[in-house]
């Protein structure tokens, strides 16, 4: 079978909040945000508090391309539990912490952004939406 190119594309699960969310990620990271579909189909049978929410939405900054939605009302804790995280490399050490403390701010931070053993400047957090995010720096 010829290779061909793969691209994968995180899809970001939020509890109602995935519009805020994005307009927060969108102020540090200056992207593209498109709401492709919402809940307002009557087929899709939500509370009407839930038919403004975001079905499917795009994000794109710089190279970098990720889906994201708001779950469906009433999702068990194990449906939105995830053992992904985003990460982020960067050379330049002031520009990462400076993105760390923006993304983590408001979140819970789990590792301090510091001059780690291997080396490197490393921190992670979740942040205020429930995504758990990792900032690495090699300080090059």
């Amino acid at each position: 079978m010829p290779q061909t190119q793969i691209e994968m594309m995180p899809y970001l699960s939020f509890q109602g909040s995935c519009e805020e969310a994005l307009n927060f990620y969108n102020e540090i990271f200056n992207g593209k945000i498109e709401i492709v579909s919402r809940y307002d189909n009557p087929a899709m049978n939500v509370p009407d508090d839930f038919k403004n929410k975001v079905l499917h939405a795009s994000f794109q900054f710089g190279p970098y391309h990720l889906f994201a939605s708001d779950v469906m009302p009433k999702k068990t804790e194990r449906e939105l539990t995830s053992n992904i995280a985003l990460s982020l490399g960067l050379r330049n050490e002031i520009q990462a912490h400076q993105l760390f403390d923006k993304l983590s701010s408001g979140g819970q931070v789990h590792i301090p952004f510091k001059k780690q053993f291997w080396g490197d400047w490393h921190g992670n957090f979740t942040d205020r939406f429930g995504i758990r995010w990792m900032i690495n720096c090699t300080g090059e």
